[in-house]
Parts: C-alpha cells; sequence; structure tokens
C-alpha cells in the first residue's frame, strides 16, 4: 500500500497506545519512517489487569504471550515507549510538550459490557484522557489528533448499511462516551484552532488481539475442542474489519489533509452474518459443535458502515475480505501453537 503524502520522519504520539490497535499502528508507522512514541499506564493491557479477571478468562496464560509479543515487537521496532497516566492533566502535559505532527488517542475500556459493568473505570480511562488531550491541542493547529470512536455510536441499525450522515442513537455507557467525545470535538472545531479526525472502526479482528471479540474466542473455542457459543440471532450481521485495514485508514486519517475535521467509517464495508466465521473455521477444525442463545449482547445490532466517504476524500482502500483476512488469523494462531502449544482449558468462552 503507498500513501500519496510523506511519513517519513514525521513524529506520532499513540496515546493509550500499547493495546491491540496501538501496537499494529505503532509497527506500521515505523516501518513508513515515522518517529513514534506510546505513552501508556498499562491499566488494560497488562499482566496484573488479566491475573485480576481470571475468572473472566482461565486462558489468560496465552494472553500474556501476546502482551508480551506486544512489546518485544514495539522494542524491535525502536518505538519509544513511555510509562504515564494520561488520565493525569500533569502527566498528560508534559508528555505532549514535545512537538508531535500525529497524536492518536487510543485510551479506552474497550469493551461495551464491561464498561457498563464499571462505568467509573470507563469514564477514568477514556472521558479524562480525552479533557487532558484538548486542553493541550485545541491551540495547536499543527498537530492533527486522531479520535478512535466506534461504530457502536450508531446504535441499533435502522437499515442494513450507515454512513457518516445518519443520526446516531447510542445506548450504554461505551457508546454514549464515543459519542461525547464527537460531539465535543465537532463543537471544539468551530471555536478552536483544534485539528482533529474521527475513525469509527466496527468489528476488528487480528493477530495479538485479547480483546476477547467474537471472532477471537470462536477461534481460541475451535483450537480447544471446545463448543462455540454465540448468544444472538442466526441472522446477525457484523463488518468485520481486518486490523490491517483499519491501520491503513488511521494513517490515512492522521496525515490526509482532507481528513482535518471530518468523522469517517473505517471498516471493510460489507457487513456478514456471523456464523459465516464458522464455516471459514471449519476448513481447519471440521468437528466444530455451535450452540445459539438468546441475545444477551451489551452491543447494539449492527451491518454494513458505508466507505465510501473515507475512499472518495482520503483513498482508503480495504484490501482483506473476511475470507482472507480471518483465514491469515487462523494460520497466525496455528502457526503459534505448533510453534509453543497453547494451555486452552476445557471451559467454552464467551465473546464480551
Amino acid at each position: 500500500m503507498k500513501y500519496e503524502f510523506d511519513i517519513q520522519g514525521k513524529h506520532v504520539l499513540l496515546l493509550g497506545g500499547a493495546g491491540f490497535i496501538g501496537h499494529n499502528l505503532a509497527l506500521k508507522l515505523v516501518k513508513l519512517g515515522a518517529k513514534v512514541t506510546i505513552a501508556d499506564g498499562f491499566k488494560i493491557n497488562s499482566v496484573l489487569n488479566l491475573i485480576s479477571r481470571k475468572t473472566e478468562s482461565p486462558d489468560t496464560s496465552i494472553y500474556r504471550d501476546f502482551l508480551s509479543e506486544r512489546i518485544g515487537l514495539l522494542e524491535g521496532s525502536n518505538v519509544k515507549i513511555k510509562l504515564a497516566n494520561i488520565s493525569d492533566r500533569f502527566e498528560t502535559s508534559k508528555i505532549l510538550a514535545d512537538h508531535y505532527d500525529v497524536v492518536y488517542l487510543l485510551a479506552a475500556v474497550s469493551h461495551a459490557s464491561r464498561s457498563n459493568s464499571e462505568p467509573i473505570v470507563a469514564l477514568e480511562n477514556g472521558l479524562l484522557p480525552f479533557n487532558n488531550v484538548l486542553s493541550e491541542l485545541s491551540h495547536r493547529p499543527n498537530t492533527r489528533l486522531v479520535y478512535l470512536s466506534s461504530s457502536t455510536v450508531y446504535g441499533n441499525f435502522t437499515k442494513p448499511e450507515v454512513d457518516e450522515t445518519d443520526t446516531c442513537s447510542p445506548f450504554g455507557i461505551y457508546a454514549v462516551l464515543k459519542h461525547v467525545g464527537e460531539t465535543i470535538l465537532t463543537e471544539m472545531g468551530k471555536y478552536t484552532e483544534l485539528n482533529y479526525s474521527i475513525a469509527r472502526p466496527s468489528a476488528l479482528y487480528g493477530e495479538r488481539c485479547i480483546s476477547r471479540r467474537v471472532s477471537q474466542i470462536f477461534l481460541e473455542n475451535a483450537m480447544a475442542g471446545r463448543k462455540l457459543i454465540f448468544n444472538g440471532d442466526k441472522t446477525e450481521k457484523l463488518d468485520f474489519t481486518y486490523i490491517k485495514d483499519l491501520v491503513q485508514g488511521l494513517i490515512r486519517i492522521g496525515f490526509h489533509k482532507n481528513a482535518k475535521g471530518e468523522i469517517f467509517n473505517i471498516t471493510y464495508g460489507n457487513a456478514r452474518p456471523v456464523l459465516s466465521l464458522v464455516d471459514i473455521l471449519k476448513e481447519n477444525f471440521s468437528n466444530l459443535k455451535l450452540e445459539v442463545n438468546p441475545r444477551d449482547q451489551a452491543t447494539p445490532l449492527r451491518g454494513t458502515l458505508s466507505n465510501e466517504k473515507a475512499k472518495n476524500l482520503i483513498g482508503f482502500n480495504p484490501e482483506w475480505p473476511l475470507e482472507v483476512g480471518y483465514k491469515k488469523y487462523i494460520d497466525w494462531y496455528v502457526g503459534r501453537n505448533s510453534n509453543s502449544t497453547f494451555n486452552f482449558t476445557d471451559i467454552p468462552q464467551i465473546n464480551e
């Protein structure tokens, strides 16, 4: 993938950047010649966090390996990692005292169910960093702020495909916080020098993810010989997006001149039935057992997010359909297991 803008030598900061999205974005930016710094408090993506939540996922030893690999890859790519509490105003101000061409705000509790069960934690790790960053960047027009929002801001989709002009009806702490952030950015852009862009991703999957989305949990249950459990409607669809496509979109939002002040759906742009994951998994795991239960998820019913705006305005070009991206994800798990056997439990896992 070639970009029509120069990234070589640009200074980029990823706040809350040690997570699934952040470390993949950082690795790609370095390959393109950027100088990348990650500032993270490791409150969410940490071994300690996994240990404290062991009852939610008995397979924590696997996720510890993923977290270690993230850090190893970042260190091997000369990404600068700063341990920082970006919920603290002083620490955030100190970090942003250096000049950055682009700042990605990725800090959040990236689980709808967990945000609802622990709203104060969601506020501390989402809204406080947001406020601190805006206080620093509202008068720096030469620094592009990229805010990672979510497809959940639309609420329950009222039609098969939505675009950025559709009305948002979010519910739940996670989606409401994301939409509040979008609204504040839009208004501040009218009255300050804030240079911002907003990304709305959907149903992400990819290597070293520990967020327990349905694509990850189905795969892990299949590898462990466990039953696949889906709490939802058999016809339910998601706009599955491979991490490499999201990273491409985030880079374009961060550096393209046309992205200033805009909101973009950054997805593959073609919702697929959730249970189509099972058909792909059967190519590797023939004896799958599936159990479908009534829906009890905290996330809204969704469909396709139109990415035409991103294609036309900033040249976004998703390259990973589900059959290709998910197969690559499966191969990564299988290959890793052959080199270092995963110790799965026999307890079926349900996605968050």
